[in-house]
């Protein structure tokens, strides 16, 4: 016995199939809205250079660049989108953090030197 409650092997399977075609085609696809997440890059990039930023604040001028991009993507996320506001802020606090870190270093080695 099928879900219909025919039994197989008399030739209702046809109508089986048919019921099933017509069980799929009344399903609509799914669409995923690309649009609504288009800015999660700037947000993402903006927390990992701020981590680089951090990591390496002891080498010198390149996480100073990082920092400043991250600031600035963090920033521009922000405004652009209301979405992920504390990811965002969390690449603007890193960003700052590495910045004031390597450039306290670079006074550091400046004043030692």
């Amino acid at each position: 016995m099928d879900y219909n409650g025919n039994q197989s092997g008399n030739g209702n399977s046809e109508n089986v199939q048919q019921d099933w075609g017509q069980q799929n085609a009344s399903q609509k696809p799914v669409v995923v809205n690309e649009l609504a997440h288009s800015k999660d890059s700037l947000v993402a990039i903006s927390l990992v250079l701020g981590i680089l930023g951090i990591v390496f604040c002891w080498v010198i001028c390149v996480p100073i660049i990082l920092c400043v991009i991250g600031l600035v993507m963090g920033i521009v996320s922000i405004i652009r989108t209301d979405q992920h506001r504390g990811l965002s802020a969390a690449g603007i606090v890193t960003s700052a953090i590495g910045l004031v870190l390597s450039i306290l270093l670079h006074l550091l080695y400046i004043l030692l030197s």
